[in-house]
This record gives C-alpha cells, structure tokens and sequence, in this order.
C-alpha cells in the first residue's frame, strides 16, 4: 500500500468525522451519534460507543472487548437482517466531543482497521479504487474519476465556478 494513499484516506476521513463530532457538540446528553457513509439496501457508517453500551451487543467476543477503550470509534456495514461487519476504528479515553481539530481525531485512527473499512466501503459502492495497490496519483485519478461519474453537472459546474474565484 502507498502510504500516501492512506494517509490521505486518514486525513479526509478525520476531517468529515471531525465535522459530525462539532455538530454532536450541540446536542446535549447524545452518547452515541453517527456519521452515514452510504446507504443503498446496506448502511455503511460510523458509530461513537461508549464501552458500556459496546459491552451490551449479543455476540461480542473477548478479544474484541479487550481492545475497547472507554469511548470507541466503531465502523459498520450490515444489510439490517443477516450481516454485521464491526471495525474498531478508533478508541480513546476522553468523549470524541472534545477533540479540538480533525488531528485530535486523525493520530487515534487504526490503520489496519480503516483500510479495511474503506476497502469494503468502496466494494459496496462500487467504487474503483483499489486502495492496497495504487499509487497516490492512480488514487487521486481515480477520485477524480469517481466524482465526476457520481456528480450532476450542475454541481460539476459549480465547483469549477468556485475553485476558479479562488484562482487555483
């Protein structure tokens, strides 16, 4: 894998979850809140469990509970009846409610973890990128690709629009 690939991966993921943890901020008393990824038959997202809760779900084994932390970052793709796929994405001892930057939550990440989630991410969206055999540049084309298959037009044109005003 081109460490670029997933540190780039890494940054974009803890900048889109640092933005529902702001928004989470606002709702006093919420324990668990989650970032949707996707939805199509299956949901992809985003869990912030505290352990307690965690330790509640039928089925989890031992060596799962003993690499919880207090508070955990779990991802998760199920179709809602038959299949549940968890990934410990991330754990610390503190809410996720107070970290400060994206940073905060960018350095608690799991690589091993993120990369599989993502993997499986992109393969329910049929996705083409392939994130453990392209380069940075074959990933960034392929993003590019990507967006400009699954955006409109209008919104295509609106993009260019603003990155045009800024001069880049």
């Amino acid at each position: 894998m081109d460490r670029r690939v997933i540190e780039r991966l890494r940054e974009a993921f803890a900048l889109d979850l640092y933005e529902t943890v702001r928004a989470a901020r606002q709702v006093r008393g919420e324990k668990v809140f989650r970032h949707t990824l996707y939805e199509d038959g299956e949901a992809v997202f985003c869990g912030f469990y505290p352990k307690a809760e965690l330790l509640e779900f039928p089925g989890v084994d031992e060596e799962f509970v003993s690499r919880l932390s207090t508070f955990n970052l779990l991802g998760v793709i199920t179709d809602g009846a038959t299949r549940l796929d968890l990934f410990l994405l991330a754990g610390r001892n503190k809410p996720f409610t107070s970290a400060e930057s994206h940073k905060d939550i960018a350095k608690l990440l799991r690589e091993p973890e993120l990369a599989r989630f993502l993997d499986a991410y992109f393969k329910l969206r049929d996705a083409s990128l392939d994130i453990y055999t392209m380069t940075l540049e074959q990933f960034m084309d392929a993003v590019a690709d990507e967006v400009a298959r699954n955006t409109p037009i209008a919104e295509l044109q609106r993009v260019d629009m603003l990155l045009g005003e800024k001069g880049e």
